[in-house]
């Protein structure tokens, strides 16, 4: 019976371990921020320069 629970407990480390040390991930895909549009200089306007 000890060793029963000494497998699970091996078990269960090896899952959460695997989990939490996975590179894939489903917010690595989502990026928040658009960084990919740049801007043009020439279309910013200041107010009161011409």
């Amino acid at each position: 019976m000890k060793l029963r629970n000494y497998l699970f407990a091996a078990v269960v480390l090896a899952s959460v371990t695997f989990v939490s040390c996975n590179p894939d991930s489903i917010a690595d895909e989502d990026n928040p921020y658009q960084t990919e549009e740049k801007i043009d200089k020439k279309d910013i306007k200041i107010p009161g320069e011409d």
